[in-house]
Order: structure tokens, then sequence, then C-alpha cells
């Protein structure tokens, strides 16, 4: 008999087409997507502590309005599920690409805790879009779900969230969402990746409300090409069988470093003391000799040597950054290495990489160092290690927006606050 759940999950989800349909609306921040992820109602006056013990993510003192993000390791640590979770003071809300699974993960786990676990999906719809939020001011995508009665979940990548440590390389901070998109806010808008979920019964009416504040509907890809340049992993693509999240830097938003136990801590804790994860995510930029995108899990090789040299996760067409990908690679591998990745057409591309995570494994609290999230900033593609690169969009940090960086409500969680109308306190 097996103590420990198995999880039964497919890799890689769905395919999406690359394409930036409808994306200029998206840098202007009118446009939205309606989003492939499932629903999960998570009840009951013990949710919140019992939600402490499964998952990664410290979510005790989450309160009503508060967005977070965890994932669910196997006992050796390496990711089964990963999901966004918002707090409503009645229930907690869980977004997931594997509703079923994780469904199922969490009623195996139940056993005498006061919850109930219902899967919601088809009653449910999630749109994703950009909130350019002005201090002050609300945002129309927001302020029109919120009038139908929707629950709101905010992006915290890249800030990190909570008592947790970063892998990329030390004073060479994380691209975000300003600088994936290609614009300069100066500072005076401030962009949020914002998911808000709707009863399955308002999505026609969101849609024509936002038809007439001239919104334009774009396609899933766009909204791919806009996480792969943030170097945000996700399920489906990043988080292949056997993955660990400190290979994806993964901790920075969803892994709790000062909690109670939970499966999987004791690899955690051991990589986060001694460096070294054996693989690294990596951001690749294409040379554009084939029109045909290569398909998720192709494997890479080293253009030098010809040998093997990871996996493909990720790939999206972007206006500004071309043909770009996400890969796992070995964490040794050379920085300036050129790689190759055959393409759906059989035409073999190269590829520059930019360094995500640390080819050292090594991690500010490896060396006793503070809270990483206060030295985050802004850089552009090609910065240590990286072949190519781009200038970076002047620094701007999503603190102006009243994203908590730090540890959430009551000093205990992981968490950022949003406002009642879309708006962030």
């Amino acid at each position: 008999m097996e103590i420990y759940p198995k999880v039964h999950r497919n890799w890689p989800s769905e395919p999406v087409p690359c394409g930036w349909y409808g994306g200029q609306e998206f840098l202007e921040g009118r446009g939205y997507v309606q989003v492939p992820l499932g629903v999960v109602q998570v009840s009951g006056p013990g949710r919140l502590k019992w939600l402490e013990l499964v998952t990664t993510q410290s979510v005790t003192g989450l309160r009503a309005g508060d967005s977070s993000e965890a994932l669910i390791l196997d006992v050796k640590g390496h990711i089964e599920l990963a999901f966004y979770l918002v707090e409503d003071e009645e229930k907690t809300w869980i977004l997931t690409e594997e509703p079923v699974a994780t469904r199922d993960f969490l009623e195996a786990m139940r056993f005498r805790s006061r919850v109930e676990i219902a899967d919601v999906s088809d009653k449910f719809v999630v749109f994703g879009g950009i909130l350019f939020h002005e201090l002050g001011k609300d945002s129309l995508f927001s302020d029109s779900a919120n009038r139908l009665g929707a629950v709101e979940w905010l992006d915290p990548w890249p800030q990190t969230v909570g008592e947790t440590t970063t892998f990329t390389p030390p004073g060479d901070p994380h691209i975000d969402l300003e600088e994936a998109l290609g614009v300069d806010c100066g500072g005076e808008r401030v962009p949020l990746r914002v998911l808000e979920i709707l009863p399955a019964s308002a999505a026609g009416e969101f849609r024509r409300v936002l038809e007439n504040f001239d919104f334009e509907e774009t396609k899933l890809e766009t909204w791919e090409a806009l996480r792969i340049a943030m170097w945000r992993p996700r399920l489906g693509r990043e988080g292949m069988p056997g993955v660990l999240p400190h290979e994806l830097d993964w901790l920075r938003t969803a892994v709790s470093l000062n909690k109670g136990c939970y499966t999987g801590q004791e690899t955690v804790a051991k990589l986060v003391n001694r460096g070294r994860p054996p693989r690294r995510l990596v951001f690749l930029d294409f040379d554009g000799s084939s029109e045909e995108m290569p398909e998720i899990g192709s494997e890479i090789a080293v253009e030098s040597s010809r040998e093997k040299a990871g996996v493909l996760t990720s790939v999206a067409f972007h206006p500004l950054l071309g043909q770009i990908g996400l890969a796992l690679v070995p964490r040794t591998l050379g920085t300036d290495e050129i790689l190759l990745v055959e393409g759906s057409d059989g035409v073999v591309v190269r590829a520059a990489q930019t360094v995500i995570v640390d080819p050292s494994g090594e991690n500010p609290k490896r060396f006793g160092g503070g809270k990483p999230g206060g030295a985050l900033g802004l850089r552009g593609r090609g910065g240590a290690g990286g072949a190519r690169g781009v200038g970076g969009a002047g620094g701007t940090s999503n603190k102006k927006a009243g994203v908590t960086g730090g540890l959430g409500s009551g000093g205990t969680s992981g968490s950022i606050k949003v406002g009642l109308k879309g708006g962030a306190q």
C-alpha cells in the first residue's frame, strides 16, 4: 500500500500555436484572453492550516483578496503539481492546469481534516489580462470583472513572495513584465498580470462590456509569449516529470523556507543550503532561420560538440524579441555555448542562451544573505553569461503597485495584496 498518493498528469500539456494575435492591444492594456485553467475550491474552517501542511507555501495568514502560489512535491522534491491561490474568507480558490489531479491529490491527503474539496471548473471561466495600474484609478478590465462577481488573482512574478530565496545570479536581477511587454511606463503605470475567475454564466456579459470599452479578445499564444519573455515557469511546460523547483527559480514565488514540514522539504532545504541543482533553466533566442518552431520536448544539442544538452520546454513568437523559448540544460553547460534544436520542418535552428538560474547553483540563503526581494530590479537579456542582449526598461519594481514582496498577512504568509476593484493596495 502506498502512503503518498500518486499524481497522474500529462506532460507536456496541450500545444499552443506560436503567434501574436491581438498583441498590440495587450501592449496597450486593452487585450484579454480566456486562459484554460481549472478551478478547485477548498472550504471548511481548517482549510488554510491544512493547505499549509500539504503545499510548499505558507498560507495560514491569507486574508480576503490575498493571492499566492504553491507547489506539490513528491518525496524526492520533484514538482508534481502547481497552482495559484486566492482567499475570500469563505473558501480558498485554486487555479490549476490539472484540476482533476489536484482534486484527487487533495482528497487523498484530507484524512480527518475539516475541509471540503470541489472541482468547479465547469461552473467558472478564467480570463487573463494586463493590469496597467495607475495609482488612484481602477482598471477597466478588473473593475468590469469585479462588477460581475469575479474573484481576482494577481501574479507576483518576479517579486519574491514570503520568506524564500532566488537562484538567479547575484547582481544580475530578473526580467519583469514591463520589460517583457517592451514598454517603459516611467514609473507612472505598473503592469501586472491578472486572472479573473468569473461564473460561466457571466462570461458573455463580460465580453460585451469589454467590447464596449474597445478591448480585443486575443489568443492564448499572446499570453504564452509574455510568460516566456518573463522567464516564468508553468506546470505543463517547465514542470516536466522529475524537475526540481530550484532548477526553474520557482522558489521565488511558490516555496516558503520558513514553515513546517511538507513532503519534499528535505530536498528543498538541502539544495538551498548546499546549492548546485543538477540542471538550470535558460531563456533561448532562436536565429529565425525557420518559420516552423521546434516542438515542446525536443532535444537540444551543443553546436560545438553536437552532444545532447537538455530539453526544450516552451516556445513562442514575440513581436519585439522574435522567436523565443525556455529550456532545461545541465547546470555545468557553458553559458556561451550556442545550442541547436530541430524544428518541426526538419530544419535545425540555432539558439543563444541567456542565464536565468545561476550556473554556480548558489543562492543568497546559502551564504546567510538577507531576503533577496529588496535587491530585485530589471535587466536586459544577455547579462552575465548571455550571448545576446537588449536594453532594460528603467528599473520599475512591482512594489510601486503595492505588491507585497515580503511576508504576507500577519508576517506569516507568502501572498500579495489586491484591492477590491482591481487596484493593488
